[in-house]
């Protein structure tokens, strides 16, 4: 608490001056119990409040930090205003009193550039004096002109030198626009443009932290040269290195290389290999033991592929990589090594395209299953390990292999083959056959596809004598009279669908676990049956879009003619047919079961039954094909 009379500082809660004995006021706290600074420097009442609200209902108040940031500033603002008023006080108060002023003029604007201009040369470049309306006026000299002095001409000149203060001026300087306090000119506050005599004057700082600007400057000065001498070297390296040398290769005539371009020459792969030199020269390739003459600047090699692995029976990588060995042969004989010259070749796989099964996995009800795939002619083929070269000639590279299939669960089959010009390739198939406590075999001569005159067909098997036989499958005809004597028996199988049906037979015996049997068999009419219940697609668009499901229940058969415009899928081969014209295309999506590929932007007459809906258009599965206008 400050006394009032004497402004001396005094305990709060003392009902008395402790120094002059005059009563104290006895507001220092507040209703609340603090004193007024402490009031002062709480935090105020947030002005706002702000809620947020997530998607679930819930809510949260928060406070934006701007609120703050800007209150504090507000803040700052008032107390630095009030804090020059108050210093202006005291430095009055003071000058009434006949005390000095405790340092230069104070201003509240940034004065940066003119605190560090002080270390330059030539501080009149960059300094400026204090704008004299900033500067405070005293109400009159804290000393009379009998305090004043006089100097001579060299300390008048060194009176105003940056950082001095003389206790008295001269007398006949009573015009002095500066502000005197208690006899002292506040020289700090401003350089003085020029000396006496009109001449500039050089100003030093000698300071102890200027020392130390000067050596941290003097470090940085070193750091900077240091990094400039660096990219200058790495400069001159990258010039050496780079920059020279192509330059002089610019500059000189190009010297001609060998090429290796890749070629097909009698629908095997192949390299053309091109060797510079003058015409008239011989150049040999020593590793072929052939030459070539140079023509129009180069001798040209080309070079099968196939002569660097032929000679490779267990050769299984996908490249090779080739050195071929160039050399110069003069008139006399003699001969210069050139610069060898390599490059890599593919090496292609033998060809194996698997007709049936269509996969590599498949289960299977017959003790014999009837595996069929095409090779290359002239191929080397081997099946589980057995030599069957001799069916690779007999029907263009198709081979047709009876597998026997045991009742073990999986029948491994091996396929390798090795084609002139190609790599071994090896396909392995697994036929599944359940285990089987009581035998049941279908024969071996069972179709599993055909085109029939009438839906129907025989059907043998052999099961455990005594056995009880059961056809699920619609059948006709069942034979039994043997199975207790030699498990025989027989029926007549109906298809009773076009496509894929499905022949059901068990077998069933004292003790023994059920044996069930499933065999597929692909039923397609003849040509003759199947054509005479064919509608036109084009009439009967509307029809079968508008009765989808109930003609593919029936099987219903359509013709179509027109243009396969794209072709989806290779294998099963699914395109889409225009059967309308260009101007009104009318678009149908097509299966391929028939014996021929299609060609894409071919015209063709197909045969097929409902089978589905692909991509809004209707989906037909082909059992038939023929050209446009081919009879039929």
């Amino acid at each position: 608490m400050k006394c009032p009379n004497c402004e001396k500082w005094n305990r709060a809660g003392m009902p008395h001056c402790i120094y002059c004995g005059a009563d104290l006021p006895q507001n220092a706290y507040n209703e609340n119990g603090y004193l007024p600074w402490q009031q002062e420097m709480k935090n105020q009442e947030k002005p706002k409040a702000y809620i947020r609200v997530d998607e679930f209902g819930q809510y949260e108040e928060a406070d934006d930090p701007r609120d703050q940031l800007a209150d504090e500033m507000v803040s700052l603002k008032a107390r630095k205003i009030a804090g020059e008023e108050e210093q202006r006080r005291l430095r009055q108060a003071a000058a009434r009193r006949g005390m000095a002023p405790s340092g230069r003029t104070v201003h509240t604007t940034s004065n940066r550039s003119t605190f560090f201009s002080a270390y330059t040369d030539d501080p009149t470049q960059t300094l400026r004096t204090v704008d004299p309306q900033a500067e405070e006026k005293p109400e009159r000299p804290a000393y009379g002109p009998r305090y004043h002095t006089s100097y001579d001409s060299q300390e008048q000149e060194d009176m105003y030198g940056y950082g001095n203060s003389r206790r008295l001026v001269s007398a006949y300087q009573s015009n002095d626009p500066e502000a005197l306090y208690d006899g002292y000119r506040d020289t700090s506050a401003y350089i003085p443009d020029n000396g006496p005599g009109g001449q500039s004057k050089s100003y030093t700082m000698r300071m102890g932290a200027y020392d130390n600007r000067r050596k941290t400057f003097s470090m940085r000065r070193f750091v900077q040269f240091l990094a400039i001498l660096t990219v200058a070297v790495l400069l001159v390296l990258l010039v050496w290195k780079y920059v020279i040398p192509m330059v002089f290769n610019q500059s000189g005539p190009e010297k001609a290389t060998a090429t290796v371009t890749p070629t097909i020459r009698n629908e095997l792969a192949n390299h053309t290999i091109t060797i510079p030199g003058e015409d008239g020269q011989r150049i040999m390739i020593k590793e072929l033991r052939t030459s070539a003459i140079v023509v129009g600047g180069v001798a040209t090699f080309d070079i099968p592929d196939h002569i660097w692995y032929d000679d490779h029976e267990d050769y299984v990588q996908e490249t090779m990589t080739v050195t071929v060995s160039p050399y110069l042969v003069s008139d006399s004989g003699k001969q210069t090594a050139l610069e060898q010259i390599q490059y890599e070749i593919d090496i292609p796989l033998s060809p194996i395209d698997l007709i049936t099964p269509d996969t590599e996995y498949l289960e299977v009800s017959t003790a014999l299953f009837n595996i069929v795939f095409t090779v290359r002619e002239g191929s080397k083929l081997t099946i589980n390990g057995e030599d069957y070269s001799d069916l690779v000639n007999t029907n263009g590279g198709r081979v047709s292999y009876n597998a026997t299939v045991q009742p073990i669960g999986e029948n491994t089959i091996t396929i390798v083959v090795r084609s002139q010009y190609c790599r071994e390739n090896t396909k392995t198939i697994t036929l599944y056959r359940e285990p089987q406590e009581i035998p049941l075999d279908l024969a071996s001569d069972i179709a599993s596809s055909g085109n029939w005159s009438s839906a129907s067909m025989l059907v043998r098997a052999t099961t455990l004598p005594g056995a009880t036989v059961k056809v699920l499958s619609p059948h006709s005809d069942l034979d039994i009279t043997t199975t207790a004597q030699d498990g025989a028996f027989n029926f007549i199988a109906k298809m009773d669908k076009i496509g894929n049906n499905t022949i059901i037979i068990t077998a069933d015996y004292p003790g023994k676990k059920t044996t069930r049997v499933e065999h597929n068999v692909y039923y397609v009419p003849n040509i003759d049956i199947y054509s005479r219940k064919a509608w036109d697609i084009v009439t009967q668009y509307r029809d079968l879009m508008d009765n989808l499901e109930l003609r593919k229940s029936q099987s219903q058969i359509y013709v179509c003619k027109g243009v396969i415009t794209s072709i989806e899928t290779t294998k099963p081969q699914r395109a889409f047919m225009n059967v309308g014209t260009e101007e009104s295309p009318i678009m149908v999506f097509v299966e391929n079961s028939s014996k021929t590929q299609w060609e894409e932007g071919k015209s063709y007459r197909l045969y097929g039954d409902a089978f589905g809906m692909y991509q809004s258009a209707p989906w037909l599965v082909v059992r038939y094909t023929y050209g446009l206008n081919d009879p039929g």
